[in-house]
């Protein structure tokens, strides 16, 4: 019994350490944003914890419906250990974003296609914040966008909007429009932004999408069918090589 005691002792302490190295890694920020009508926004922002490094060059990861930015699996540790910085946000509704300028809880069950139509302007409204909150760093004259299906279409919405474009944008599960969000016109408007479309294996839908999304772009559009038969944020946790694979989509535009 000693044995067994002294070996979870251990191996705690080993968890422990292995969690306190990699705290001392990187910084880790919680970030509250307002949109336009007032609505809470939160995410997080991480990156290398290196004090001569003035500018970082940003992934924004935008989750999929009735999820939330807990649900990346490994890949933002993947981006990580390249020394990206990681902004993932709570999209409206979702996670920790779900309290409207009166503090009440709003599910995304219960939005509009009104609400829906300001998510782009709640992506950029936290792009702002970190602007704001971090003024002697920078994070978005260098970045990419990875989002799964509305988080996709608000990445490619927000970009439209953002005067310093992303250098590549990942379409996990591309739908054209969803809740009201129509892409097509924005995605033309994109000339210099390259975008990697992924589809699970089987998922029609995505596909039809993917296919029609690519007669509008203006620049490299790219399409790649995953192993996994799932869509969306669960082609990471179905496909092993998956966020590899994104990695190193992105390691091409940021490097």
């Amino acid at each position: 019994m000693k044995r067994v005691a002294l070996f979870i002792l251990t191996l705690f302490l080993l968890l422990i350490n292995i969690s306190s190295d990699a705290a001392q890694k990187y910084t880790k920020k919680a970030i509250k944003a307002v949109s336009t009508d007032g609505f809470n926004i939160s995410a997080t922002l991480t990156y290398p914890k290196i004090k001569t490094q003035k500018e970082f060059r940003t992934v924004i990861l935008l989750h999929s419906l009735g999820y939330s930015s807990d649900w990346w699996g490994d890949l933002p540790q993947l981006l990580l250990d390249k020394n990206y910085a990681v902004l993932a946000i709570d999209l409206r509704g979702h996670g920790k974003s779900i309290y409207d300028p009166s503090l009440e809880r709003v599910s995304w069950k219960n939005l509009k296609n009104t609400a829906y139509a300001k998510y782009p302007d709640d992506v950029i409204a936290v792009i702002n914040k970190v602007k704001e909150e971090n003024s002697k760093r920078i994070f978005f004259n260098n970045y990419a966008v990875v989002g799964s299906d509305i988080g996709a279409s608000a990445g490619v919405l927000a970009s439209d909007k953002l005067k310093i474009r992303p250098k590549t944008i990942v379409m996990l599960s591309p739908v054209t429009e969803t809740r009201g969000l129509y892409i097509p016109v924005s995605l033309a408007h994109l000339d210099n932004v390259d975008i990697l479309a992924i589809s699970g294996t089987g998922d029609v839908i995505a596909k039809e999408a993917s296919d029609y999304l690519s007669k509008f772009a203006q620049a490299h559009f790219t399409e790649y069918t995953s192993e996994s038969k799932t869509s969306g944020m669960l082609m990471l946790k179905n496909d092993e090589s998956l966020a590899d694979i994104v990695a190193e989509w992105i390691g091409e535009y940021l490097n």
